[in-house]
């Protein structure tokens, strides 16, 4: 059945299955809330390390203080969508200016990327009634093939032994292999990545990591066991099954839920 259809945008897909509720409340009924401080420094460090690998694949020699410099400038704007608690944006600077170095002169130069936010406007999906939109971090050569790479950060992103955590990513990278895929026509068969950010505010304790999620896809698309997501995703979204709300997600609170107040799941 083709249905007009729903835009979703890659980065909240796995959030649609946190708190379908929520999710509904921002994307399809347009409530808003302000963003926390934790996720302007999460927006903060993508655009700074891309800075640097922007450069890096134009084949240009990369600038660690052009990098650090675009992620402080992205934490210092203050506007209406942010809430910082006291004192919280002048940590995050610091956070932001010196995890980014750390970045480019660490980790960076592990990686052969092959393209750097890579964008795609629209992808329709007729049969399911879905259109996908979005942007995929990185695409580089992970074992001899093509594969996506997001970039993951939180006082949480890497563990005690060093591997970025990747438990419950994979719906959202396989959306990105998707997206990428159609936006730079590369074929990507490689494992997906995460290269996890540890948020810590002294700089000898913000750990780099990175972890392997293998055929993420599948889970959208199914097996002969399991209806993948994007079918779930296309019966949420289109009514087909009504929405609940989930009380305990992290994202249960007034800073990042519009329905908080009212919510009928939250007792």
């Amino acid at each position: 059945m083709n249905r007009e259809p729903i835009r979703i945008r890659a980065s909240s897909f796995g959030s649609l299955f946190d708190c379908p509720a929520r999710w509904i409340a921002i994307h399809l009924e347009g409530k808003r809330s302000p963003q926390s401080g934790k996720a302007a420094l999460g927006t903060a460090l993508h655009a700074g390390t891309a800075v640097f690998d922007s450069e890096r694949v134009a084949g240009q020699l990369p600038n660690v203080g052009a990098a650090s410099d675009a992620a402080a400038e992205k934490v210092s704007k203050i506007d209406d969508e942010t809430i910082w608690e006291p004192g919280e944006q002048v940590k995050a600077i610091d956070v932001a200016t010196s995890l980014t170095a750390k970045y480019c002169k660490e980790e960076s130069m592990k990686h052969q990327f092959a393209a750097v936010e890579a964008t795609l406007d629209s992808l329709v999906i007729k049969d399911l009634g879905l259109e996908l939109t979005g942007t995929t971090d990185r695409v580089e050569v992970i074992g001899g093939e093509y594969g996506v790479t997001d970039i993951k950060s939180g006082k949480t992103a890497v563990g005690t032994n060093g591997i970025a955590k990747t438990h419950g990513h994979a719906a959202q990278l396989g959306i990105y292999e998707i997206v990428a895929e159609e936006s730079t026509g590369l074929q990507i068969t490689g494992p997906a990545q995460i290269i996890g950010l540890q948020t810590n505010l002294t700089p000898d304790k913000q750990r780099i990591g990175t972890g392997l999620i293998v055929n993420a896809r599948e889970v959208l698309l199914g097996n002969e066991q399991h209806t993948g997501l994007l079918v779930t995703a296309s019966k949420l979204v289109h009514g087909d099954i009504d929405p609940w709300g989930n009380p305990k997600s992290m994202m249960c609170s007034e800073v990042y839920c519009p329905n908080f107040k009212q919510c009928f799941w939250r007792r």
